[in-house]
């Protein structure tokens, strides 16, 4: 008596379609896993909000309930700056004061407090691991803390040294930035090397690093990863053993994917995006991003929803284009569209959409937003069709986007064919910018230029002027 006992349950639960209730199937295609009602024939989302199966499972007999998300009470002090997250655990950084704030589970302890500073760092950049994670200072200098048992930390460490006090890693020269893996390390130091230190690493009698495919193998040592190259980024798959560095050279090599006892170069690839595209990838935030285009385009190297472009399979709708029918999926129009939300919310929806009164090329270029793939580089007509039925749509980013590419596109030999679209369809916006290139005196010397280099072109410009 007086002991306090955890029971953990470990149970399934089938995903119910949320229109006729019945089990669906579970399916995979290119590595991703969707679930599909056979009896109506469509999508359903894994996360489905009815379901009453999931709803009915009885927990309390295990100590065990469902909470939704709560919100964190924090010090009314506190300037939160940014919050990270590990396998188990939570960091919050402040900047008033500078500290960290670490809750969770870490090797089996709960935390709730304070992360231990000693040599009062201010903290610059921070990664989360499975159970560690890894600070750059100020100055350039790298401290870790978590569990260690793997080398992680980058040095050795034992139980009676805590996991809560940020330690100095022994490193040559200042880091640029860090990677937590789930059990490793990686810092692109200023130099343009790569340290790495952590599990999936062994070191020869010779001294000679390898990669291995066993968590059991590793350093706890910063090494060298490729002492002949230099690289100028750095990025990771989160809570894997997966890294990928750029090279001077635009060369992308990953590490961490395959047996290889080395990093492989990818010559299919030129952005570390794209070699983790097949991976869990956290985007580090708008200052990466160089315009709306690249958004668009890198943002969607990683979903799932992209294998089902232009598939048959899990279709659930069609799409009647003035070029030929189009396979379409609900679920996916339906989360990502809301134009598309509002027509699936009525259950009477037929199963086949006349789109056909569209440019067929600009539609399916809208589709491929919608299920997050790159956009097609299109011409000025068909982007401009585009940007009509964004605006119809209200997809004010790629409004925003059509928008900026079509200025860009206005020159001598669009413009004309451009106005007249804007016209036809009262787009106030390219019509404006279309008369702004028309009346620049870069145009009108190009105009006058044209005009008296052929006297019958000056001719008929003076007939139209009086009226004959």
């Amino acid at each position: 008596s007086g002991t306090n006992v955890l029971r953990f349950v470990k149970f399934s639960a089938s995903i119910r379609c949320p229109k006729c209730k019945y089990s669906t199937t579970s399916s995979t295609l290119d590595s991703n896993k969707f679930h599909f009602c056979s009896l109506c024939n469509m999508m359903v989302d894994l996360e489905v909000p009815n379901n009453d199966i999931t709803k009915n499972h009885k927990l309390v007999k295990s100590g065990i309930s469902l909470k939704s998300p709560q919100k964190l009470k924090t010090s009314e002090f506190w300037e939160i700056r940014s919050v990270y997250c590990g396998s188990t655990f939570l960091v919050i950084e402040t900047s008033s004061p500078n500290r960290l704030f670490l809750w969770g589970t870490i090797d089996g302890f709960k935390f709730q407090g304070c992360v231990s500073n000693p040599d009062n760092v201010h903290f610059k950049n921070v990664s989360c691991g499975g159970s560690h994670l890894a600070v750059i200072s100020s100055r350039g200098e790298l401290y870790t803390c978590g569990l260690g048992s793997k080398g992680q930390l980058g040095y050795k460490w034992k139980v009676n040294m805590g996991y809560t006090t940020l330690r100095k890693v022994p490193l040559n020269g200042s880091i640029v930035k860090v990677c937590c893996g789930y059990s490793s390390t990686a810092c692109l130091m200023s130099n343009g090397s790569i340290m790495c230190f952590g599990s999936n690493m062994k070191m020869s009698s010779s001294g000679i690093m390898s990669l291995s495919d066993s968590v059991n193998d590793f350093i706890d040592a910063p090494t060298n990863i490729m002492e002949s190259v230099r690289f100028v980024d750095l990025s990771h798959s989160p809570l894997k053993n997966v890294f990928c560095a750029k090279t001077e050279d635009c060369k992308v090599f990953v590490w961490g994917k395959s047996k290889s006892a080395i990093p492989q170069v990818l010559f299919e690839v030129s952005e570390l995006e794209e070699a983790l595209a097949d991976l869990p990838y956290t985007y580090s935030g708008a200052s990466q991003v160089k315009d709306t285009e690249v958004q668009l385009s890198v943002h969607s190297a990683c979903l799932a929803t992209g294998t089902l472009f232009g598939n048959k399979s899990f279709s659930d709708l069609t799409l009647k284009l003035a070029d030929g029918e189009f396979p379409v999926h609900r679920l996916v129009l339906h989360s990502n569209s809301s134009y598309f939300r509002e027509i699936l919310s009525d259950n009477m929806a037929s199963d086949v959409l006349d789109m056909t009164s569209y440019n067929p090329t600009a539609y399916k270029c809208l589709l491929k937003y919608f299920y997050r793939l790159p956009l097609d580089e299109l011409n000025c007509e068909d982007l401009f069709d585009l940007h009509s039925i964004a605006c119809s749509y209200k997809e004010k980013e790629l409004v925003d986007f059509t928008f900026k590419k079509l200025k860009t596109m206005i020159n001598q030999d669009t413009v004309l064919k451009l106005h007249a679209k804007a016209t036809s369809t009262n787009a106030e916006d390219v019509l404006r910018e279309c008369e702004l290139f028309l009346s620049s005196p870069e145009f009108k010397n190009d105009l006058i230029s044209f005009v008296s280099q052929d006297m019958k072109n000056a001719i008929a410009i003076l007939r139209m002027k009086s009226g004959e």
